[in-house]
């Protein structure tokens, strides 16, 4: 089950079922209540890739079409969102921990984890409740996404949707550096996700140059979200009490998180101009191109293949008349 469109199928045949097998695999993952934190992480992945898929198709699916599946799914990954953010907390609590030498951080990080833990209100039951309510909204998903219609069926609406997300990844890129705040780099890496989604999408025109586009934007990502994983434990930080951590400990953590914070959004910048080297329309006019040149050699390749197995018709040779002396 490839998150990726194939070369040889009509783009909304292709839309339908890589939306569909996502819907599949996130119910798999809810369902199954083995691992939960990572099964909840692999079910809101899914629901990024279908977001991605619906931001790639937008202009065929239709504004209203796109605005409300869009919402659907960003709803039913929100209901998942309690358990998935108290699980990233304590990871890069531990993460902070692991990277810094500081004997005095390191022992304001062990008591801000034993506080997390103690205050966590997550019960098994609420879990399960969340999990059961995003199932049944995948459910009533997966029935409206194998009827969605998308005209024109062309590879020219992915490219405007290609050409649409990079657009936005840079003007989000440019907020960021102006704006300086948290949500503002969250919204940029959401761009970054979507970004290095849409190329996994299209990556079987030519493999090997589309996955060094993937691995160079996951990085991206990767880093953008180790700063929004930070902002996250800033925010708990925040919320508690001051009996139940002392000052000089979160003055000591506040002081990590800004450290770590600043180090990855100056590695990101450079980063980011590699991959967005180009300016969005000629990137989609590349992508266009690759893909419909690859598209056209798979054609031709069958037609040949076609070619050679196609039974001989014999002939009869015929005996030239004699005439009539």
């Amino acid at each position: 089950m490839a998150f990726r469109f194939r070369l040889d199928e009509p783009i909304e045949k292709g839309f339908r079922r890589i939306g569909t097998e996502q819907i599949e695999r996130a119910r798999r993952q809810l369902q199954a209540n083995v691992d939960p934190a990572t099964e909840i992480h692999e079910a809101r992945k899914c629901m990024k890739r279908i977001r991605a898929l619906l931001r790639l198709g937008r202009d065929s699916l239709g504004d209203a079409v796109y605005h409300a599946e869009n919402a659907h799914f960003r709803a039913i990954a929100g209901t998942l969102s309690s358990a998935r953010d108290g699980h990233v907390i304590v990871a890069t609590i531990v993460k902070l921990a692991a990277e810094t030498r500081n004997q005095a951080a390191s022992q304001a990080l062990a008591r801000l984890k034993e506080v997390v833990l103690a205050q966590s209100p997550e019960t098994s039951a609420h879990a399960a409740a969340e999990r059961a309510e995003a199932d049944a909204g995948l459910e009533r998903a997966l029935q409206r996404f194998r009827r969605l219609r998308f005209a024109p069926d062309t590879f020219a609406t992915l490219e405007r949707g290609l050409v649409r997300n990079c657009r936005k990844a840079l003007a989000r890129r440019d907020v960021a550096y102006a704006e300086r705040s948290d949500e503002a780099f969250h919204n940029w890496r959401k761009r970054v996700q979507t970004h290095w989604r849409h190329m996994a999408l299209l990556s079987r025109a030519w493999p090997a140059l589309f996955e060094a586009q993937i691995d160079a934007a996951r990085h991206l990502s990767q880093m953008l979200g180790d700063d929004h994983d930070l902002a996250l434990l800033r925010i708990r930080l925040g919320t508690l009490a001051p009996e139940t951590l002392p000052a000089a400990d979160a003055e000591q953590i506040e002081g990590l998180i800004a450290t770590h914070q600043a180090a990855l959004r100056r590695a990101a910048k450079p980063q980011s101009e590699v991959i967005f080297a180009e300016r969005p329309k000629a990137h989609g006019r590349r992508i266009s191109g690759i893909w419909h040149g690859a598209a056209a050699t798979i054609r031709e390749k069958k037609a040949l293949k076609d070619e050679a197995s196609a039974p001989v018709k014999e002939t009869r040779a015929r005996t030239p008349a004699v005439g009539r002396g």
